[in-house]
């Protein structure tokens, strides 16, 4: 029988989370949210300050990227979104997702004895399984060409859910923790928000970019890239400091900047 977590010792709470938090961040919990993306999204248009976080143990409608949904069942996971205004340039700013990619590795393995990758340029994977999504949203003052506001969300797929995962997840998803971890939630959340911010604050230094690359998964093989809503086999060559794929496509090479790309076919959804 899987052991159940619900009210032992790893309990998801705002003071829980400042216990642990080294930044000046305003932590905000709510038990279920429709989706932390969405709610900030709102707030990002009056006058909340940069650094607030909105953090739930539930979504009902949980965002991903491309338009799918964020499984996001409570209790099993963490689910939090960070309000930005960040006074870069829009083509600066896409390096918030790979700063966060990089962050939720760091503090995974603050807690756990793992190495989790990266596969570009968003999803966390542990044991070849996605235990952890990125979706960065943003609004863009096009008339001063900077940002009004960017909302970084962010998914963990703490532990097994009780009734484990859906049919059409039960191959692609995991967990980061086999058994219950004291403080493990909370813990999570404050380190990644504590390692998030040290890039963020020292954002022209790029030490997150060799350990973003150390860390993906896809570099040096074989992998599917959906492009035109067809999947093509293509040879991933390296990232560059922009992050964008440096891609071998039927002997050429190209750079490619966004897109749908899988290792091999079951994780095509």
């Amino acid at each position: 029988m899987k052991e159940t977590y619900m009210n032992k010792k790893d309990i998801l709470s705002t003071e829980g989370i400042k216990k642990y938090l080294d930044c000046n961040c305003e932590i905000h919990y709510e038990q279920e949210v429709t989706s932390t993306n969405s709610c900030l999204v709102q707030l990002a248009n009056t006058n909340i300050k940069e650094g607030y976080v909105l953090v739930c143990s539930s979504q009902t409608k949980g965002k991903g990227r491309t338009g799918h949904s964020f499984y996001s069942p409570s209790q099993s996971g963490v689910y939090l979104s960070v309000l930005l205004r960040p006074d870069k340039s829009p083509m600066e700013t896409t390096n918030i997702t790979p700063m966060a990619a990089v962050a939720a590795c760091e503090a995974i393995e603050k807690i756990k004895d793992v190495h989790p990758q990266i596969k570009w340029i968003n999803d966390i994977f542990v044991n070849q399984k996605k235990v952890c999504g990125i979706l960065t949203e943003a609004s863009i003052n096009t008339e001063k060409k900077c940002m009004d506001y960017v909302v970084l969300g962010i998914g963990f797929n703490v532990y097994e859910p009780q009734s484990g995962f859906p049919h059409d997840l039960k191959d692609i998803a995991g967990s980061i923790f086999d058994e219950e971890i004291e403080d493990g939630k909370n813990k999570l959340v404050a380190y990644f928000i504590n390692s998030f911010f040290h890039y963020y604050s020292n954002w022209n230094r790029k030490d997150y970019y060799q350990a973003y690359k150390d860390r993906c998964m896809i570099l040096n093989k074989k992998v599917l890239i959906k492009e035109n809503n067809h999947f093509k086999e293509v040879f991933a060559k390296d990232i560059n400091e922009n992050f964008e794929l440096i891609i071998v496509d039927e002997g050429s090479q190209r750079i490619v900047n966004s897109g749908e790309v899988h290792i091999n076919a079951k994780f095509i959804s």
